[in-house]
C-alpha cells in the first residue's frame, strides 16, 4: 500500500491497518463538541453525526450478498449509493500497473491475470465516493498469500488506478486510508474507497469498502 505518514504503529513500530486515521485536530474539534452543552458518547459517534451516517448491519449484510453475486447495482442500491460511472479493464500487466516492493514482487513472481474495476458512486445529499477493485490471480495460493501479506503493509508500493481520469475529479488520488483485500485461493482482490465530494464518514467508507471487496472478478 501507499506510504501513509500519519498512520499509527503498534508497540514494535509496525504499521497498524485501519479504515481512518483520527487526527489530534479532529479528536480536539470532537472534544470540544462534547464540553460545550451537547452529548457525544464516543468520537466515532460524534464525527459521524457531522457526516453522512453509516447504513444498518442488515442493509450492508444484503449489500454484500448482491454483490458477492455481481449485481453491483442492488449492492449499491442497499447502501442508498448509485453507480454514476465505472470503466473496467482486464488482462493488465502486474510489473506495469504497480510499483515499489510490489512491482518488484511481481518481477519475480509474475501473476497470471490482473483485471481492475474504477467507479464513482453518489447518494441522495450529492456526496460522491470513487472506487477501485483489483483482482490479481497469481500462479498458486503460496503466491497469493505473500502478494496480500506485501500490500496489506503500508509502505510496500501497491497496485496502481489505471487512470482515475475517468472517475472525472481532477488530481484524485487513492490515499489508502479506507483499504479492504481478500483471498481466495489463487486469487487476491484488493478494493479501495476515498471520497471525491462531500463529507462520508469513514464508518461508511469501511462499509463501502467491505462490498467493493467481495465482488467477483468481471
Amino acid at each position: 500500500m501507499p506510504y501513509n505518514p500519519n498512520q499509527p504503529r503498534d508497540s514494535q513500530g509496525r504499521w497498524i491497518k485501519t479504515g481512518g486515521v483520527l487526527t489530534a485536530a479532529a479528536l480536539a474539534t470532537v472534544v470540544a463538541a462534547a464540553s460545550g452543552g451537547g452529548t457525544v458518547t464516543s468520537v466515532g459517534a460524534g464525527l459521524d453525526a457531522a457526516t453522512t451516517k453509516s447504513v444498518s448491519e442488515t442493509n450492508t449484510a444484503n449489500s454484500k450478498k448482491a454483490a458477492q453475486k455481481g449485481d453491483r447495482a442492488e449492492a449499491w442500491r442497499r447502501l442508498a449509493l448509485k453507480e454514476v460511472r465505472n470503466e473496467i479493464k482486464k488482462d493488465l500487466r502486474c510489473a506495469v500497473q504497480s510499483f515499489g516492493q510490489v512491482q518488484q514482487y511481481f518481477l519475480r513472481h509474475p501473476c497470471q491475470k490482473l483485471d481492475q474495476l474504477l467507479f464513482v458512486v453518489q447518494d441522495s445529499d450529492g456526496n460522491r465516493i470513487a472506487g477501485s477493485v483489483t483482482w490479481v490471480k497469481m500462479p498458486s495460493a503460496d503466491s497469493a498469500a505473500q502478494l496480500r501479506r506485501l500490500e496489506d503493509t503500508y509502505g510496500s508500493g501497491d497496485v496502481t488506478p489505471f487512470g482515475t481520469e475517468i472517475l472525472e475529479a481532477g488530481g484524485f488520488r487513492f490515499t489508502g486510508k479506507h483499504y479492504r483485500s481478500r483471498q481466495d485461493g489463487k486469487l487476491v482482490v484488493i478494493a479501495e474507497i476515498d471520497p471525491i465530494k462531500g463529507s462520508p464518514s469513514d464508518s461508511f467508507l469501511k462499509q463501502v469498502a467491505d462490498v467493493a471487496d467481495v465482488l467477483p472478478p468481471p
